[in-house]
């Protein structure tokens, strides 16, 4: 029964200290998880891996209200939707464009994500400026 208890302990333990604000380590993966918040509609998750810039967050503002503003059966949908990257495109080391769909709008669109301070960011603004460094 000690055995058990053990068992348990280390498992809430570890279950505790699992860290669910870790920030994606690649641009893949930080794309990924803002294009599943973006139409879960979990802004929270989605905002955190924006690059702090006013203007991203600004356009970004804009985008949830006009989510929140959607019919809730349009919302739903989104919800349901599955995604599938079309492209991953590496511009640089610290530069990706990520071209996805979805099963609901099933419309090609892109994201910018980019490496600040040793973190993978979305760059909000890419959208619709197309923003991209002139080489």
């Amino acid at each position: 029964m000690k055995n058990v208890w053990i068992c348990l302990a280390i498992f809430l333990l570890t279950a505790c200290n699992s860290n669910d604000n870790a920030y994606p380590e690649t641009a893949m993966d930080t794309g990924r998880t803002f294009i599943r918040a973006s139409l879960d509609g979990d802004f929270k998750e989605a905002e955190r891996l924006l690059l702090p810039e006013t203007e991203n967050r600004e356009m970004f503002n804009s985008y949830m209200r006009y989510y929140q503003k959607m019919p809730g059966e349009t919302k739903a949908n989104y919800k349901k939707a599955s995604f599938e990257i079309n492209e991953f495109l590496e511009l640089n080391d610290s530069t990706t464009i990520i071209n996805y769909s979805n099963s609901y709008m099933n419309k090609p669109m892109e994201i910018k994500v980019v490496r600040s301070n040793n973190r993978w960011q979305v760059d909000f603004t890419y959208t619709t400026s197309g923003n991209l460094p002139i080489h």
